[in-house]
């Protein structure tokens, strides 16, 4: 008998360390820690999306209390309550404040609660999507709440077969995100946990190369600062002014101390040709990139705050915040050596327009190589990146229609189309607008990223349903003024007036 109840003891004391470690498992999932493809538990099966939303995250490991509070001020968490099936990503502290500064709003209580609707809208779909739904290399691509889409893809590395990555695809100009939590389960779908805000927008159809016929003038604005940023323990307090190299390598969130961003600063001297700019193009000199000729990356240039930054003191941690949404994304060929460029004339228009003194302009790519480039001081400044300024020749466009805008209020917003807006005169692709007077009523956006007085979209923009208006919530009437160029930088004569009718 007493052996019997000291086997029973033991056996006991088995189970019981047996339950420590699962429950220990379950709470570290809470925590946020990384655990591809495991339940979440039945603590979570419990509740809502809404309910786990509305808990106290501003203490606790999860760091999804913005995100809660970007939730609420967009007056989705009715539809994350629903019985119907939702998978959201949820956005943790610092991805909540990169979607802020990409929209230009410092707080979640500052952002207009229909701009925050439709980009969180466009990280929820209906229906439940986990990482082992997917096979390794497998991509989805859904629609989302907001009619735009998203895509999900697996991938496996030698020590993780279940790697969650959300919008990385090659036709998408925007930043990808890496899932640092899968598969939290609630009773009404699933979440998906990342630190690097993304969203939806398409790469930009390249316009044809300037053919200004001799007519132009063109004035170039010299780098006046540039450097490289390192994330990382170590890396991110130090400062890499090199005078032979600025180093770009993709940031990885799985290893924070590979990622290398380029930063210049340009001084804005006004155009000796007169107000209005033609085009605007930023010059940088690539010497070597570690890749094959068949390959093709992702260039992106990003606009910085107005912030200044000394350049033997900037470091990844003081450096001005820079948009997510880039100024402009190119491909590159892999073995490319020699001059790339950016059209920036967007930026620089609106930069002129506010009396910036200079612009900040951060450098980024996708692949896991060092492209290089040479800084201002290498070789006497020869390789020195630049701004080219082009003045206006004469315009290629003819007018086409311009028509009312309907916009439904209890929908809220209507897509920009053909139909309303078009010019003729030469391809969609090199026809830019420039919004000179914003609408009172609501917001002109692009892909979910509002488009503010003299930002740029072109009219292959509209054809692909990228221009959106989104309805304040007051008023029944409103007005966008656009004015039109082509690629070659000359302007229509005239404005184009666009009547929004709200209903």
């Amino acid at each position: 008998m007493k052996l019997s109840y000291n086997l029973y003891l033991k056996v006991l004391l088995v189970y019981c360390c047996m339950m420590v470690i699962t429950s220990c498992n379950k709470f570290k999932l809470l925590d946020n820690e990384d655990s591809p493809g495991t339940d979440a538990g039945a603590n979570l099966k419990s509740l809502s999306i809404r309910d786990y939303l509305m808990q106290d995250h501003s203490t606790d490991l999860t760091a999804l209390n913005l995100y809660a509070s970007a939730v609420q001020r967009a007056g989705l968490m009715d539809t994350l309550a629903k019985t119907d099936e939702y998978t959201a990503v949820f956005l943790t502290n610092p991805a909540v404040t990169q979607m802020l500064a990409t929209i230009g709003y410092a707080t979640v209580a500052d952002a207009p609660p229909m701009i925050l609707k439709n980009l969180i809208g466009d990280l929820i779909i209906r229906g439940k999507i986990k990482s082992t739904d997917l096979t390794v290399n497998e991509t989805r691509k859904l629609q989302t709440i907001s009619g735009n889409y998203i895509y999900y893809t697996r991938t496996a590395s030698t020590t993780d077969q279940y790697v969650l990555n959300i919008n990385q695809n090659a036709a998408l100009g925007s930043s990808a995100s890496l899932v640092r939590t899968q598969n939290l389960e609630f009773k009404n779908g699933v979440a998906q946990v990342t630190s690097q805000f993304t969203y939806y927008s398409l790469l930009d159809e390249k316009s044809d190369e300037p053919n200004p016929s001799g007519n132009t003038v063109t004035q170039k604005l010299m780098v006046a600062k540039d450097a490289y940023i390192r994330g990382g323990n170590g890396n991110n307090n130090a400062n890499f002014n090199d005078a032979a190299t600025i180093d770009l390598k993709a940031v990885s969130a799985a290893d924070a101390t590979v990622g290398r961003i380029g930063v210049m600063q340009y001084p804005l001297a006004k155009p000796t040709f007169g107000d209005k700019i033609g085009s605007a193009r930023m010059y940088v000199y690539v010497y070597n990139t570690g890749l094959t000729a068949a390959t093709t990356f992702s260039f992106s240039a990003h606009l910085g705050e107005n912030k200044d930054w000394v350049e033997t003191a900037i470091t990844w941690n003081n450096a001005p915040t820079y948009s997510a949404a880039p100024m402009a994304t190119i491909p590159v060929p892999g073995a490319t050596v020699g001059w790339v460029s950016f059209d920036v004339t967007s930026a620089v228009t609106q930069l002129y327009a506010a009396s910036s003194r200079y612009m900040n302009v951060f450098l980024k790519h996708n692949v896991d190589n060092f492209i290089k480039l040479r800084p201002r001081e290498f070789s006497s400044g020869l390789y020195s990146s630049y701004i080219l300024l082009t003045s206006p020749p004469q315009t290629l466009l003819k007018p086409g229609k311009v028509s009312p805008l309907a916009v439904p209020a209890p929908r809220g917003s209507a897509v920009l189309a053909t139909d309303n807006l078009q010019m003729t005169g030469t391809e969609d692709r090199n026809i830019i607008y420039t919004v000179k007077q914003a609408p009172a009523a609501g917001f002109l956006v692009k892909y979910g990223i509002p488009l503010a007085a003299n930002a740029t979209f072109s009219q292959a923009d509209i054809a692909r349903g990228a221009v959106k208006y989104l309805y304040g919530g007051t008023g029944n009437a409103d007005k966008i003024v656009f004015q039109a160029r082509d690629h070659n930088g000359g302007f229509y004569e005239s404005d184009l007036n666009l009547e929004i009718t709200i209903n």
